[in-house]
């Protein structure tokens, strides 16, 4: 009878260190996992981030391009509507 415990405790130990090795793995691969995942949705998001506000600047250079050119354009006419009006006034 005394052997049969010893072999059940024996068992029982290995098992127990058995087990103890599987719940540690299992938290190093999903703290891994879990690591690797955040990593990467940082990085997408910073890529995107990037791509978009690179857009915002295109289009804000190409709008401030056209404002530009319709300023001058409006000034450039009213000047001619004023130089008429001063002619007209002279006469």
């Amino acid at each position: 009878m005394k052997s049969f415990i010893l072999i059940i405790g024996a068992i029982f130990l290995a098992s127990c260190a058995t087990v103890g090795a599987v719940i540690d793995g299992g938290k190093d691969l999903t703290t891994s996992v879990i690591d690797s995942t955040v990593k990467t949705a940082g990085n997408i998001t910073t890529s995107a981030l990037e791509d978009v506000s690179g857009v915002i600047d295109t289009v804000a250079q190409s709008t401030e391009n056209i404002v530009d050119n319709v300023v001058e354009q409006i000034d450039e006419q009213t000047d001619e509507l004023q130089g008429n009006e001063e002619e007209k006034q002279e006469k």
